[in-house]
């Protein structure tokens, strides 16, 4: 773990730094060769038994390839932070081919600033550039659009890398974009690692290790299933949550005061926004200053140009989802002052998500698991599940009777590739059925697809399917040098869920249990919720003088808050994870904030595509129009009053963009433009938007993939 603590190591850093450069195709020693194929050959291991939430080759694949960091030495496959010399002052280094990068330097504790003494702890954040198409070179956007893709623990810079260019092709090819991962996150440093030791910047060996123990970890848990697999996996599952947090507590315990998971709590995030909104400005001043040529004029306006009361300049411009609305939220209730423009998509509840355990966001998610079977009946022979004559009630029969079956007698395979066996169980195939109520637009056809093979005995046509579940590792990858640490997984999610506990969650079995069932009444998915909320049971790090007061939090502020530009709070009429509900609770904490209600189903409006959506999230950002505040109904959500879209995709029924062209001429043909640029968002988000972390063998990204191949048919 890095932690470059005073401007002596900085300077160090600068004194050729850069021209390192790893052999990635043939390392010349002999002694480090060994070493890499010893190291791969572990990990080999490990992979084949499932032994990663993200499998040794989605993490190979995920690395990025390109890059222009360092010309003397020609393109990297990819882009090492580490690389890059962090700075108080941005300093952007050309990246992925058309990319920029840097590490901005922050306070770790910003009751200790930066300028107080040089050896108070630093956060280096890592940040992506996406630049924005302007008139004039050197030339950027007064205000860049920061993105946030929830979690907590999703990385800003991967999720900009993805969904960058497509933001642009609906905001304004002139809007610059910055992806940034949040302090205790990928690249930035230092990380939330518990495996890794000793303690304080740690080298690549220990990085490997440390990867190595947590695969096992993982991997020694997974025949324990959900919390009612069993009458023990309760009990087994909150023991190992204890025993995590335990390995994590000695982890902080070594770094003392200055142990980044004492500061990773959201409202410390929320002050590092502040500090890259800070840092843009006075390096974009810099560029048009004295000395810079001015501009000159045309009659193309900026993306958010400076125009009487739409001044978004050394203000927060934002887009976060799912966990990135708490954030947002929290940066608007921190710093109201400071709000540009902050749409918040997949509204999470700050009352809740508070609590000991954020049980009531599951609320929607039956409603979106019973709608599988009228979609799949009116999709008729598209949907593989369905059967001549059939009603929604019969493919949910026969649903149910596969699950019936398989928590009976579990699924037994050998893949064919590997040679190795394969045991499903139910608690498998339920966590994927979770996911899948994410993006039920992209995840139904495969979900049909896989539950027909299950209920007919196919398992030659099941091998081919859910074979490309389980990791399977190339070992000429392995022999190589590994990968960076910034693409290896962490415990960031824990780290900062269990931070933001205002309630900390210690219960005894007994409470556990009475908290499961309570929860299981609200929805069946409650085993596979429950499984993930447990992770925060006496964890035992606490976060250190939060800079927020008890009663300025969003989730308990009496008044409504007044922000210096008013926030749009986007909900889907179904979320698994972030019901509608919440959507119009948080938004009327916060003075004339709108509200949108995609009505469609899955976590973020990103989930469908709605030209009504992107229309109004336009105008929000380009021209300041705010959709109206939400009004509560007696009668509950569904009489309320705020702004309504219709969704043009949905289960087994694509967007189709003719129906655009023929309706509005010209007009359609820009409409069509923008929804393509959405369906491309969809398919990038459902690859990183997925459950907290996995709980059965089966992987999320492998089943992107299945459903994009089908898609694509």
């Amino acid at each position: 773990m890095e932690q470059r603590g005073n401007q002596n190591i900085q300077a160090d850093e600068k004194s050729g730094l850069l021209a390192k450069e790893r052999q990635i195709e043939a390392p010349v020693e002999p002694l480090r060769k060994r070493q890499y194929v010893v190291r791969g050959l572990v990990a080999v291991l490990v992979a084949f038994a499932w032994l990663s939430v993200v499998g040794i080759e989605n993490l190979l694949s995920r690395q990025p390839k390109g890059s222009e960091l360092d010309k003397v030495e020609g393109n990297r496959k990819h882009v090492d932070y580490e690389d890059i010399i962090p700075s108080e002052t941005l300093e952007w280094h050309t990246c992925y081919e058309d990319f920029k990068c840097a590490r901005l330097t922050v306070a770790m504790d910003y009751h200790r600033p930066l300028n107080a003494s040089k050896d108070n702890p630093k956060v280096h954040i890592a940040l992506i550039l996406i630049p924005g198409t302007h008139e004039k070179p050197e030339s950027y956007s007064p205000s860049p659009l920061l993105i946030n893709p929830g979690g907590p623990g999703g990385s800003g810079v991967q999720t900009a890398r993805g969904l960058g260019g497509y933001l642009q092709a609906i905001l304004g090819e002139g809007q610059d974009i910055i992806g940034f991962d949040p302090r205790g996150i990928g690249a930035t440093t230092p990380r939330t690692d518990c495996f890794s030791f000793p303690g304080g910047p740690s080298g690549e060996d220990d990085y490997v290790q440390g990867q190595f123990h947590r695969m096992l970890w993982q991997t020694s848990g997974r025949e324990i299933g959900l919390v009612n697999s069993s009458e023990v996996a309760l009990h087994k599952i909150d023991a190992r949550s204890r025993g995590l947090g335990k390995l994590c507590g000695e982890k902080d315990y070594l770094n003392g005061n200055d142990s980044i998971f004492k500061y990773v709590s959201t409202p410390n995030v929320a002050r590092d926004m502040v500090s890259i909104v800070d840092a843009w400005d006075e390096w974009n001043a810099a560029l048009s200053g004295p000395s810079a040529p001015l501009a000159e004029e045309t009659d193309e306006t900026n993306d958010f140009e400076e125009v009487s009361g739409l001044d978004t300049k050394g203000k927060l411009v934002y887009w976060g989802f799912s966990y990135g609305t708490l954030l947002g939220a929290t940066f608007a209730a921190m710093f109201p002052d400071h709000v540009g423009r902050v749409v918040l998509d997949g509204v999470v509840d700050a009352d809740y998500y508070v609590s000991p355990i954020w049980a009531e966001s599951i609320r929607d998610a039956d409603a979106i698991a019973e709608l599988f079977y009228t979609y799949c009946h009116e999709a008729g022979n598209k949907c593989d599940l369905y059967k001549k004559d059939d009603t929604p009630a019969d493919i949910k029969t026969r649903f149910e009777g596969v699950l019936a079956r398989i928590r009976k007698e579990p699924i037994v395979l050998v893949n064919d590739l590997t040679k190795l066996p394969q045991v499903i169980y139910e608690s498998d195939i339920r966590s994927l059925l979770f996911s899948t109520l994410y993006s039920p637009t992209l995840f139904s056809p495969i979900t049909a697809t896989i539950f027909d093979r299950l209920d007919s005995g196919d398992y030659d046509a099941l091998k081919r399917l859910l074979g490309g579940f389980t990791p399977e590792p190339d070992l000429p990858s392995f022999c190589n040098p590994p990968p960076s640490p910034q693409y290896l997984t962490d415990e960031a999610n824990f780290a900062i869920m269990c931070s933001d506990k205002r309630y900390p969650l210690n219960g005894t079995l007994s409470e556990l249990n009475t908290t499961f069932e309570k929860m299981a009444n609200t929805s069946s998915f409650a085993d596979v919720w429950m499984t993930l909320m447990i992770g925060c049971d006496g964890w035992p790090v606490e976060s250190k003088d939060p800079p927020m007061r008890w009663d300025d939090h969003p989730a308990h502020n009496p008044k409504p808050i007044k922000t210096s530009f008013p926030l749009l709070f986007i909900s889907n009429t179904r979320d698994p994870v972030t019901p509608l509900y919440a959507g119009v609770k948080m938004a009327q904490k916060f003075v004339d904030a709108g509200l949108i209600e995609q009505k469609s189903e899955g976590h973020c409006s990103l989930s469908a595509v709605s030209s009504c959506t992107a229309k109004k999230i336009v105008a929000y950002f380009r021209e300041g129009k705010v959709p109206p505040h939400p009004v509560k109904s007696d009668k509950g959500l569904f009489d309320g009053k705020w702004d309504k879209c219709e969704a043009e995709s949905w289960p087994w029924h694509p967007y189709d963009p003719e129906m655009s062209i023929a309706d509005k001429g010209e007009e359609g043909k820009a409409e069509v433009k923008m929804m393509k640029a959405l369906e491309g968002m969809q398919r990038e988000f459902a690859k990183q938007v997925k459950p907290w972390k996995s709980t059965g063998a089966l992987s999320t990204e492998r089943l992107v993939e299945l459903s994009l191949q089908q898609l694509d048919k």
